[in-house]
């Protein structure tokens, strides 16, 4: 009977002690999965911070928004030494974005596209460019760096991503839109600084090796719209570096600034040639061969120079217009985006397609 008696007390100390261990297991666990979120908090907090501004603009538009607040390593990068090639550039971006977790790509492909600057009659700068390609995913990106110029830029999800299906949905391609910060294809900063990337379809871009500093096409414009506020500054920032390919394509960029001036800046081995041009499209202006770039490139480099004449008091809309009828489409190249900077105030708005219908307008300055 003593047994008895002792062995339900034991039971029921057992039976106590499991359920008060219970809950100290609990807490242990607990805590450690704590330990482990703030961890990671602490180790992703500037990218998490990043991706938590990224948004579609509206439910009719293909594209993206996406903010960056400080330079995200640009600093750093250009301490470095920059990058010679879209695979060094997608390396240090591995490592900063995903510390080493995951790869990060980065590469810049061709733009079939067309530019055009000119001045309204209070002396305004007016600048449009239209993005043509076969597919994109746009992400607009505004950038406030710690030191230098506000700036709207956009950016080819697929030059991350390799995909035009990929949207930056979800954590994984969230973290990876965070790159688009590296391959701008055009933007306009708060000085009035309009840079765009161009395919050429003429000769190659040469690889140059020298002992400069190196950038890949999207980085430099990256440092053109953080650092320039002029196109002079613009030429002679270009000159401290070697500026190489993206994507296996040639390119030239077109730049604009407040004043009116702009350019073509059109890369040889020496390091590049600066052309004074109101319009660019895909030839190369240095050579003065506008039928190297095919036809197509002819016809919208012709319509754009006609357009500067059929108005001495150009405004805005006239821009949208000239726009438009370089747009394409259809074909193999439609365009994706065009943009329009606004003389009046720190804005630039987008139409999507080869619509001009229904724009979307955004300040650089934040709100």
């Amino acid at each position: 009977m003593k047994f008895k008696a002792y062995n339900k007390m034991y039971r029921a100390y057992r039976g106590k002690s499991r359920r008060a261990l219970l809950p100290r297991v609990l807490a242990v666990i607990g805590g450690a999965v704590l330990l482990l979120l703030a961890a990671a908090w602490l180790l992703f907090r500037q990218e998490l911070a990043i991706t938590r501004t990224i948004q579609r603009l509206d439910a009719s538009s293909p594209a993206w928004f996406m903010e960056v607040k400080g330079d995200y390593h640009f600093e750093e990068f250009l301490d470095r030494g920059g990058a010679s090639s879209d695979g060094e550039v997608s390396a240090f971006l591995s490592r900063k974005i995903s510390k080493g977790f995951y790869t990060a790509p980065a590469e810049g492909h061709g733009t079939g596209c067309s530019v055009l600057s000119r001045q309204d009659a209070q002396g305004d700068h007016l600048w449009g460019r239209n993005y043509d390609w076969t597919g994109s995913v746009p992400i607009i990106v505004r950038h406030i760096p710690k030191e230098g110029y506000a700036s709207l830029s956009t950016c080819d999800f697929q030059n991350v991503t390799g995909s035009a299906e990929t949207l930056p949905e979800g954590m994984i391609n969230e973290m990876l839109a965070i790159a688009a910060l590296y391959v701008p294809l055009d933007g306009v900063n708060a000085a009035g600084l309009c840079v765009a990337d161009l395919e050429v379809n003429e000769g190659g871009m040469p690889d140059p090796d020298t002992e400069k500093p190196d950038l890949t096409i999207t980085t430099a414009i990256r440092l053109l719209l953080d650092r320039a506020a002029t196109v002079d500054e613009a030429l002679a920032l270009l000159a401290q570096y070697d500026v190489h390919p993206s994507g296996g394509i040639s390119h030239h960029l077109a730049i604009s600034d407040a004043a009116g001036k702009s350019v073509a800046v059109e890369f040889t081995a020496d390091g590049f040639q600066a052309v004074d041009t109101p319009v660019v499209t895909n030839f190369n202006l240095a050579n003065g061969d506008t039928a190297a770039g095919g036809e197509n490139a002819k016809e919208r480099y012709d319509r754009l120079m006609g357009s500067l004449l059929s108005s001495t008091a150009p405004s805005l809309k006239d821009v949208e217009n000239s726009m438009s009828h370089v747009a394409q489409t259809d074909g193999t190249w439609p365009t994706q985006w065009s943009m329009v900077n606004n003389p009046d105030g720190p804005f630039v708005t987008w139409y999507f397609k080869g619509n001009f219908t229904n724009g979307v307008t955004l300040c650089i300055l934040p709100g």
